[in-house]
């Protein structure tokens, strides 16, 4: 797949645009799906960190620090090409948010798909109720998409930005996802009446899931891209 843009979100992640040839776009269904991306050094999977479009466009989130991820960054620049899977996989289940309170949890690189979901909803955003968006890294510096969130602000997503690492510079809230969502009473959305999207690494993902049960969360409606 060809590459046409690539630039740095922070110095640990670089965010890609490819094209998907036209027989391989109707492929990305909904947000959260994935693709595998093979390089001389292995492959590796990566979700999709833009929602499903038209014109066939699609972008990752890559993290810098592996073996597999160094090799696509470096090889990944305007013009070159990709050996990129079609996008698979069940992605988020957008359907079941409609008409309900939204809560959407990232950390680290898990903003990728959540940031495909936060496309989706805007673009939909008069058939859900309150969204909320708690979105964690360690530092202030390392949250990606810093330019985008104004924008999602006023499309009605409110964005909550948690570093969990001291950081004196930071004026807002701090600690984990889980721990500013209880801390700001979840952003004013209801938990018992929500559907909650959750992306990042295992022990977070449990975190939350527990932190939601004891708000009243519906199991059901807690959800993961894979």
């Amino acid at each position: 797949m060809a590459v046409t843009e690539a630039w740095d979100e922070t110095p640990a992640l670089r965010g890609l645009r490819l094209q998907l040839p036209p027989a391989v776009a109707p492929a990305h269904r909904r947000p959260g799906q994935v693709v595998k991306v093979k390089v001389a050094t292995g492959e590796s999977y990566f979700a999709l960190a833009s929602a499903p479009a038209s014109d066939g466009r699609v972008d990752l989130l890559v993290k810098r620090g592996g073996p597999v991820a160094d090799a696509v960054v470096a090889s990944a620049r305007p013009g070159a090409t990709l050996q990129v899977t079609a996008p698979f996989g069940r992605g988020f289940p957008l359907e079941t948010a409609l008409g309900r309170d939204v809560l959407l949890f990232a950390a680290g690189s898990g903003m990728a798909p959540i940031r495909s979901l936060v496309q989706a909803l805007i673009a939909r955003r008069d058939e859900v109720d309150r969204v909320v968006l708690f979105y964690g890294q360690r530092r202030g510096a390392e949250f990606a998409y810093r330019s985008e969130h104004l924008g999602w602000e006023r499309r009605g997503v409110r964005v909550v930005l948690c570093p969990s690492a001291e950081d004196d510079t930071w004026p807002g809230v701090r600690g984990r996802v889980q721990e500013a969502a209880r801390a700001l009473d979840w952003g004013g959305a209801r938990p018992a009446q929500a559907s909650a999207f959750l992306s990042g690494m295992s022990p977070m993902v449990q975190d939350v899931r527990a932190a939601l049960t004891a708000a009243g969360a519906s199991p059901e409606h807690v959800h993961v891209n894979f």
